[in-house]
Order: structure tokens, then sequence, then C-alpha cells
């Protein structure tokens, strides 16, 4: 059964100063209250999702910008006025079988969009939240984080919103590679748009000239500005990618392809094996 949102709180558990899940409390019609607890993976694609519809939001026209304010503020102000009460018996009771063990977006409606999250024992809940509504679920959450003084909890979140990393990939003097695979449910890859490879050209201990790469997939093209921050984001993203943290690197950009089809390995890696061959000793570039 899918119930739409009428009010939200929100609150942080952790153990030693470790974030352990998001509380959040939903009211809906009629009075009624859900209470989910919220894992950082869970979180994420959840903030993922928001963050896309918001840009959606920001593609809109002039006219259809102004309109949707409009709507925007009479929701923010519905929702200010049915907050639901969270206190700290509520979270130093939690049920486990409140907690959520994943999320994804449901079906569009033509009132707003379904979060559905899976639970512990089999269990659904299914919402539905209106766009308007989405920017205000957006600052609960982080407002909550920050009091929480979990400042790094949100600039981690923060830092991996507007791509995926599909594939990372050494670049070995045999000319082979040896490289990670990251698994995305189809929904998060259909959110970005453009396949990027990015290679990284470095020099190591002994003065000799390495390289690594990574694939991912994007809102945006190659452009080598944009570019520069997601390859910069991932080294503290990807274990392969960690130890040129801090090494002065030159980066080349290409983009592979555009769409919301899926990128097979094969091709994938063909690419950024190529593209690291091309760009061995010429100037960075974005294509």
């Amino acid at each position: 059964m899918t119930s739409t949102i009428t009010g939200i709180n929100t609150g942080i558990i952790r153990h030693a100063q470790q974030f352990q899940a998001l509380a959040l409390k939903i009211k809906h019609q009629h009075g009624q209250e859900s209470l989910v607890f919220i894992p950082a993976l869970p979180l994420r694609d959840l903030y993922i999702w928001l963050e896309h519809r918001l840009y959606l939001q920001s593609q809109r026209n002039a006219k259809d910008k102004a309109t949707f304010k409009t709507r925007q503020h009479v929701a923010t102000q519905a929702l200010h006025h049915n907050i639901p009460e969270l206190n700290q018996k509520h979270m130093l009771h939690a049920d486990i079988r409140q907690r959520v063990t994943g999320f994804a977006p449901g079906e569009a409606k033509q009132q707003g969009s379904e979060l559905v999250f899976s639970l512990e024992g089999e269990n659904r809940l299914t919402v539905l939240i209106d766009d308007t509504q989405i920017a205000l679920l957006i600052s609960a959450i982080s407002h909550a984080i920050n009091n929480a003084g979990m400042h790094e909890l949100s600039l981690r979140i923060a830092s991996l919103l507007d791509f995926l990393p599909m594939y990372d990939a050494d670049m070995k003097e045999n000319g082979e590679m040896e490289y990670d695979t990251y698994q995305h449910a189809a929904w998060k890859i259909e959110l970005f748009t453009h396949y990027l490879a990015l290679v990284y050209h470095f020099t190591d201990e002994n003065g000799q000239p390495q390289a690594c790469g990574t694939i991912v997939k994007s809102r945006v093209r190659g452009d080598m500005k944009d570019a520069q921050a997601v390859a910069q984001r991932l080294l503290a993203f990807s274990p392969r990618l960690k130890k040129l943290e801090g090494k002065p690197c030159r980066i080349s950009v290409a983009t592979l392809a555009s769409g919301k089809g899926l990128l097979s390995q094969q091709h994938g890696l063909r690419a950024l094996y190529q593209l690291c061959q091309k760009t061995l000793l010429a100037p960075a570039t974005a294509e």
C-alpha cells in the first residue's frame, strides 16, 4: 500500500561517534505514522535519486520554474505544520524490523514518485513523495547529519551524487589490465547519460611512468574541468586509485557513449586501454 507524505522528521543514531543510521519519521494521511532507520548505503542511494530529481527541476523553463516555486512554498509550509514527534525514546528502542536494507524508486505517479524502502524481514514501506517536497526532505536529512557533527559523512555522500563508478583498472607493463567492477541497480545507471573514460598518468617511486584508469557514468560529457573534479573525488572512493592521493597526475578524458543503455565491460575496458595508449606521451585532453 502506498501512503502520501504529510510531514517528516529526522534524527541520527550513532555508536561511539560512528554513524549507524538516519531515523526518518513520516506522517501520512489520516494521522498515521511510519518510522524507519536508514544505514549509510541505502541513504546514499536515496540521496542519489533525490539529487537527480532536483537536477530535473533545474532543467525546467522559466515559466514552469515560477509555477513550481509557488507550489513548493505551499508544500513546504504544509510539511512544517505536520512535523511528527521524534524523541530519544524512539531512537533507543528502535525495532530491527524498521531497519532499511535497500532503497529503490517505484512507479512515477501523476501526483509524484514512489519511494520503496525494503525492510528487515522482507517487509516494505512505500510512500508517495511530490517533487515539491523533495528539497525539504534533503534539507531535513542534511540538517540531522550536520547537527550530529558528522560533516565528513555529509561530504562523502555529497561527493558521489553526480556520477557512478563502473570500472577501475591498473595498466600493467605486459599490456594486461587488472580491474575492479562496481555493481549498480539498473535504476541508478539510467539516471546518468554519458560514459566517461579517465586515465591517470603518474610516475612511480622508481621514476617509471605508470597509468591507472576508470570508467564512470555521469550527467556531463567529458568537459575537462568537470572531469578533473570527478577524477579527484574518485581517489577517496576507489581502493585501487587511492594510492594516487597527493601524487601529481596527468589526467586524460574521453566520452565513450551517451544514452541510458549499459556499456559492456569488454567495450569499456578496451576503450580505457586504448585511451591509455593514445595519451601515454600526449598532453591531457578531453574528448
